[in-house]
C-alpha cells in the first residue's frame, strides 16, 4: 500500500472521492429532501478506493497516452 501511495495524482483523485462519499453520506443524514441513494454513495465510494489503490499509469489508459504522468 505505501508503494500504491507514492503515485501522486490517482492518490488525490482517490481521496476527493473518497471525501465525497463520506459527504454525499452527511448530506443525506441531516438533507433527507436530497434523496441521495445508498448506492449512489458506494458507488463513489468503491471508485475512490479503485483510484486511491491504483498507479498513475491508469490515468495514462485512461486517456489513450494524450498525456504522459510520468517522463
Amino acid at each position: 500500500m505505501k508503494d500504491r501511495l507514492q503515485n501522486w495524482f490517482t492518490t488525490i483523485i482517490g481521496a476527493l472521492l473518497m471525501l465525497t462519499a463520506v459527504g454525499m453520506y452527511i448530506v443525506d443524514k441531516f438533507k433527507p429532501e436530497m434523496d441521495i441513494h445508498v448506492t449512489e454513495i458506494g458507488a463513489v465510494a468503491v471508485l475512490g478506493y479503485v483510484f486511491l489503490m491504483a498507479k498513475d499509469t491508469l490515468l495514462e489508459g485512461m486517456f489513450m497516452n494524450i498525456f504522459k504522468v510520468k517522463k
